[in-house]
């Protein structure tokens, strides 16, 4: 059937509408399309920021967190150390108090005792009307003179010295503060009393507490000898001669090392001089017997003589021969003796002569094999020129 042209117009108007609609259609859903894939696009970014976010605040999180958790370590470490620190502090406080219970003792009551000093010194200012600075100023003076002296006295005592002076002032300080204090407060004997006192108590517990602290230091320095030896009260009473002895004993040879060199050097000079004494008094002696000797030897050589003079003259006036007199035991072992010392003393001087020295008691005794006695008499005959060996013929 035959197409009329306002049908086929009217078709191709149909087919351009639907051409245009399915363009359009298709334009939509591009755009459509595009604007999901866009959404979905910005939705995706969204996600991985708040995605982001989310780590970053975690990560925020986790490092406050863990800053957190180091400050606390470190301050728990620092609670830890300091008390470690305090632990240990309070230990060797605990330990040095136990060990030095008297020292630390002693610190106090000379902490006390200055204390009350000086509130006297003050008081004794103030009660005048001075200014509380020179009441503290003369206190520092008296009280402090003294310690000042103390300190200077024992700096040198440790280095060997007698440190006299320093001693001296530093209780004269001493007994001037206490004066001051029981002075000014004598219209109450108690408070001058206790104020008197504690000035002085002071510089007496310091000397004795630094004299106890330093007493090995002084004993190796020589300055004061070790302590004495105990005899206890029963020995004493049973054997008191013999304990007597034994303390006379510790107390001469108990001295510190110097006094102990210098009783050295003097009995050392009394030996050596009781020595000479000695020796001069057997020199003496030796030469006496020498002298007794020689006069012994003299009048029995005369008595020799003579009685040969004499046998001599009897002879000629008899005819026959004549037996001669018997000479006297005594003479005869005289006559022998000298001779024999004569040859002795020959020797010695020979002996002499050779080592160039004087020949000693001992040496003698033991070359000559005599006496000490003998030695010492032909020793001084060995020594006297005037006396003369006799020769051979």
């Amino acid at each position: 059937m035959a197409t009329t042209y306002v049908e086929a117009e009217a078709e191709a108007k149909a087919r351009t509408l639907a051409a245009n609609a399915d363009a359009k259609i298709a334009v939509r859903d591009a755009e459509t399309d595009r604007k999901i894939r866009a959404a979905a696009a910005e939705a995706d970014l969204e996600a991985r920021r708040i995605a982001n976010r989310a780590a970053e605040r975690e990560a925020k999180s986790t490092a406050k967190s863990a800053e957190t958790t180091r400050k606390t370590e470190a301050r728990r470490t620092r609670r830890a150390a300091r008390a470690a620190r305090r632990t240990a502090a309070v230990a060797r406080v605990t330990a040095y108090v136990a060990g030095n219970m008297p020292g630390v003792y002693s610190a106090g009551i000379y902490a006390m005792a200055l204390y009350v000093a000086v509130s006297g010194q003050i008081g004794v200012a103030t009660d005048r009307g001075w200014p509380i600075a020179i009441g503290i100023g003369m206190a520092a003076f008296l009280e402090g003179t003294a310690l000042a002296m103390a300190l200077t006295a024992h700096q040198q005592r440790l280095k060997g010295e007698r440190a006299l002076t320093p001693r001296i002032m530093t209780w004269v300080a001493a007994g001037f503060a206490a004066a001051i204090n029981f002075g000014a407060h004598a219209d109450d004997m108690i408070m001058a009393a206790v104020l008197g006192s504690s000035s002085l108590a002071a510089i007496v517990v310091w000397e004795v507490r630094s004299g106890a602290k330093h007493r090995d230091a002084l004993r190796k320095l020589g300055l004061i000898p070790d302590p004495p030896e105990r005899f206890g009260w029963r020995r004493w009473v049973r054997y008191p001669r013999s304990t007597f002895a034994a303390w006379s004993l510790d107390v001469r040879s108990r001295v510190g090392t110097g006094a102990a060199a210098l009783l050295a050097t003097v009995e050392a000079d009394r030996a050596a001089a009781e020595a000479t004494a000695k020796a001069e008094h057997d020199a003496k002696a030796a030469e006496k017997a020498a002298r007794q000797d020689a006069i012994k030897l003299a009048r029995s050589e005369a008595k020799a003589a003579k009685a040969a003079k004499e046998g001599k003259t009897d002879a000629s006036k008899q005819d026959g021969p004549v037996k001669p007199p018997r000479a006297r035991t005594g003479t005869a072992k005289a006559v022998k003796r000298n001779a024999d010392d004569a040859t002795l003393v020959a020797r010695l001087r020979t002996l002499a002569a050779e080592t160039g020295t004087a020949v000693s008691i001992n040496r003698a005794r033991t070359d000559l094999k005599v006496g000490t006695g003998r030695a010492k008499r032909l020793l001084s005959l060995a020594a006297d020129s005037s006396f003369t060996v006799p020769s051979a013929d």
